[in-house]
């Protein structure tokens, strides 16, 4: 297949026949193809896996889990000064890199070469960065909640790498506290994409400032909130609110919570019924990361001071399409608190 190979073509659905691998296999001529599950890596499929499954006179019309390598070796995006390292532990031909929700991004040959995801997002993106972070006190008594460092790199100017990745370029940031500070540090910056800063007089939420960007907007762009860092495909999340015809998605993150306590229900004569040791609960939170339709700038009130979760439910309310893309647990990174600080920098290996 030569240079024109796309990732897409050492991928494969975990629904596909055996002999759907084999074809691909032949076709791409690389020795391994991976099974994905929407988009996720689940495993990976080898000549060697076919040949051997091949010689015990295997169905080739069965699903390829029947010959599938469930535990495929992988890195992380944040570890790939690893793979040398791990190309010299072990004897595999590629090496998929993997972001925190799961998806393949990359793919690296023991030869050096290097396969990338195509990315050609395109899309505005309005970053939230008005507020104070009283939660991070006392740091932010010194610094604007948008540059507290990650490492050596504030959260903000990580947040807009990221999407930079994905072939976004054009940035608004609507700022209020501490906005000369924003602005002379992204000034005094060499980058790759063009910021627009908008001033908010008074603080307005994290909605209020949409009003500001009325006829600047007139496309579907990413909200976000200064504050965190989403590792999955922006494009995949793009691409999922286009395909449902949203007016807004959310980015929602999967939440499991541990009650590390037994917990007894008990009837109306006071009687256990129940005693469940360290019960496990399932939820969805919401990351504050939004994809928007632009038509939503023009029903904004003037200076009003409103959160975007409370314009959510005012959409709701008329009527509007609200979805909901949901990422792994892992993807979603939140610096709002200060305790959660040391766990991104440990994520992003900073």
């Amino acid at each position: 297949m030569g240079e024109t190979m796309q990732i897409e073509d050492l991928l494969i659905e975990k629904d596909a026949i055996i002999k759907e691998a084999v074809e691909q296999l032949e076709k791409v001529r690389c020795k391994v193809v991976y099974v994905v599950d929407n988009s996720k890596l689940i495993a990976s499929i080898s000549d060697g896996d076919v040949r051997r499954y091949a010689l015990g006179d295997g169905d080739t019309g069965v699903t390829v889990k029947h010959i599938a390598n469930f535990c495929p070796t992988f890195l992380l995006r944040y570890d790939r000064n690893k793979i040398d390292e791990l190309f010299q532990a072990t004897e595999v031909y590629s090496i998929p890199i993997v972001n925190y929700n799961g998806e393949v991004v990359e793919v690296v040959f023991r030869n050096g070469r290097r396969i990338r995801k195509n990315f050609e997002l395109n899309c505005p993106v309005v970053m939230m960065a008005g507020g104070k972070g009283t939660r991070l006190y006392p740091y932010t008594k010194i610094l604007p909640k948008a540059l507290i460092p990650i490492g050596e790199i504030p959260i903000s100017e990580r947040i807009f790498n990221n999407f930079v990745d994905y072939g976004c370029r054009h940035f608004y940031m609507i700022v209020n506290h501490k906005k000369k500070m924003i602005q002379s540090y992204f000034e005094g910056l060499d980058k790759s994409y063009e910021i627009e800063y908008v001033e908010e007089e008074t603080y307005l939420g994290t909605g209020g400032g949409l009003y500001l960007l009325r006829d600047r907007i007139e496309e579907d762009f990413f909200l976000v909130n200064c504050d965190i860092i989403i590792d999955a495909d922006y494009s995949e999340i793009f691409n999922y609110h286009k395909k449902n015809h949203n007016y807004i998605t959310i980015v929602a993150a999967k939440y499991k919570h541990v009650v590390p306590y037994g917990v007894l229900s008990l009837d109306e004569g006071g009687n256990c019924v129940e005693l469940t040791e360290k019960p496990e609960n399932n939820y969805l939170i919401n990351t504050g990361m939004y994809i928007v339709q632009s038509h939503l700038i023009s029903t904004m009130p003037q200076n009003e001071l409103i959160s975007f979760p409370e314009i959510i439910e005012r959409c709701k309310a008329e009527g509007k399409r609200i979805g909901a893309y949901v990422i792994e647990e892992s993807a979603y990174m939140d610096m709002g608190q200060l305790e959660e600080l040391d766990r991104m920098k440990d994520k992003l290996r900073v």
